[in-house]
């Protein structure tokens, strides 16, 4: 099932990110490697929950185009608790630019999702899990 794919994904690149979770923006400047891996790791998420609500889209009978944002969506779909979804709105403009490869994230804003957003991101898919268990 391409769900299971999706949420895979997410889980994968949020356990690669942890291996640079507390790198520092100075860091992140000095090293490109670093921050094309950090990026493309945040794509990866990002992308992710975007497919993840293509699919419950259609099971919560709902269009998730008619929502600002994949957070949004989830939250209004109740399969997102609406803190969680209050903890992820920094990133979800970003996030939703950087899925459509429309944007790059400043490397600040890389190191502040990596100290702050991957829990959320690991909470995230035990929801959309539990939300799917339950269909």
């Amino acid at each position: 099932m391409s769900v299971d794919r999706h949420l895979l994904a997410l889980r994968q690149s949020v356990a690669a990110l942890r291996r640079h979770a507390d790198v520092s923006p100075r860091r992140l400047l000095l090293d490109a490697s670093l921050r094309r891996s950090v990026e493309r790791g945040l794509q990866l998420c990002a992308r992710s929950i975007a497919e993840l609500t293509h699919h419950v889209g259609p099971a919560a009978h709902r269009n998730p185009a008619a929502y600002p944002s994949s957070i949004e969506f989830l939250v209004a779909a109740n399969v997102l608790p609406p803190d969680l979804g209050e903890r992820l709105r920094p990133f979800t403009a970003a996030g939703e630019a950087l899925e459509r490869g429309a944007s790059r994230l400043g490397r600040r804003e890389m190191a502040r999702v990596l100290a702050e957003h991957l829990d959320d991101f690991d909470e995230l898919a035990s929801h959309v899990e539990r939300w799917l268990a339950r269909q």
